[in-house]
């Protein structure tokens, strides 16, 4: 059965699990750190009782930023990532946030896609931002 809810420091090991199949973004002592910030909001994808999907926002004020979204390799196409992101969109909406924000390498095809069908649009360009040299695209989408 797959559900959809809150996750917090108690499950950084399960996201730094996950993360080393996917993006590689966060160590061990990263998750932990983030997952106990107050102003983040943190969502996972379930299936039984392991994670499979993961989305990380920061919350200031008004505003958020996705900070990670990620589904396992081996669930990937499967609707997950947009059952993931709506929940996130409702939970911003709730929150009366009015700017969201993200940021993704230019080679990411595959994210770009799919930020593109939720209506993000690029606003910005981090230069060689990545250890590969690639760009990052900063994109918003207004709530």
């Amino acid at each position: 059965m797959i559900n959809i809810r809150k996750i917090d420091s108690k499950n950084s090991k399960s996201c730094y699990e996950l993360d080393l199949k996917s993006i590689k973004h966060w160590n061990q002592n990263q998750w932990e750190k983030e997952l106990e910030k107050d102003y983040i909001n943190a969502m996972g994808i379930f299936l039984n009782n392991s994670i499979i999907g993961v989305c990380v926002i920061h919350k200031i004020y008004d505003e958020a930023e996705i900070r990670y979204l990620s589904i396992h390799p081996s669930y990937q196409k499967r609707g997950l990532g947009k059952k993931l992101i709506n929940q996130i969109m409702k939970e911003c909406k709730n929150e009366n946030i009015k700017r969201i924000f993200l940021e993704v390498s230019i080679k990411n095809k595959q994210a770009l896609s799919f930020y593109k069908n939720y209506g993000f649009k690029t606003i910005d360009i981090r230069k060689n931002y990545y250890k590969d040299g690639s760009d990052a695209l900063i994109k918003e989408k207004k709530c």
